[in-house]
C-alpha cells in the first residue's frame, strides 16, 4: 500500500477521534470507551431508523473509520424499522450498548448535536430530521441550540 493509502487512513482515524471528542465533551464523560460505545449506538439506531437512501447519504458524510462503526452489522432488509417516538429510540440505543448502561437521551442529544455541528444545519441533516419521529427532531432542535452546562 502507498504512503497515501496509509496517510488517508491516518486522516480519517484522527477525524474520527476529533469527532468522539467532542461529543466526550458534550457528554462530560471520562470513559473514551462508553463514549465510543454510546456513539455507534447512536448513529446505528438513527441509520436503522433512516429509509435506505438516506442511511446512506448521512454516511457520505462521516469520516471513514466512522462509517465502519455506522456501517457495522447493517442489514437494509426490512428498514427504515419503524421506531414511532423517542422513548422507543432510546430503548433501541440502550439495546445496541451491548447490555452496557448508558444515558440514552444523553447520548443520543450529543451525537445529534455533533451531526449539526460537523454536516452543517443544511439539506442532508434536514431530510434525516424530517425521517424521524417529531418528538425526536424536537429533540435535535433543543440539541443544535443546547450547550453542555
Amino acid at each position: 500500500m502507498s504512503r497515501a493509502g496509509f496517510s488517508s487512513i491516518e486522516k480519517s482515524t484522527h477525524k474520527t477521534k476529533e469527532w468522539l471528542h467532542e461529543i466526550q465533551g458534550e457528554l462530560g464523560w471520562e470513559d473514551e470507551n462508553m463514549v465510543y460505545i454510546a456513539s455507534r449506538a447512536v448513529l446505528q439506531t438513527l441509520r436503522d431508523r433512516l429509509p435506505v437512501v438516506e442511511a446512506v447519504e448521512l454516511a457520505d458524510g462521516l469520516p471513514m473509520v466512522m462509517k465502519g462503526m455506522y456501517y457495522d452489522g447493517y442489514k437494509p432488509t426490512g428498514k427504515p424499522e419503524k421506531i414511532k417516538n423517542r422513548e422507543e429510540f432510546f430503548q433501541k440505543v440502550q439495546e445496541k450498548t451491548s447490555r452496557r448502561p448508558i444515558e440514552s437521551e444523553e447520548a443520543t442529544r450529543a451525537v445529534f448535536h455533533i451531526l449539526d455541528k460537523k454536516l452543517g444545519g443544511g439539506g442532508e441533516i434536514n431530510q434525516v430530521k424530517g425521517n424521524l419521529p417529531k418528538d425526536l427532531q424536537r429533540l435535535w432542535k433543543a440539541s443544535e441550540s443546547e450547550v453542555r452546562k
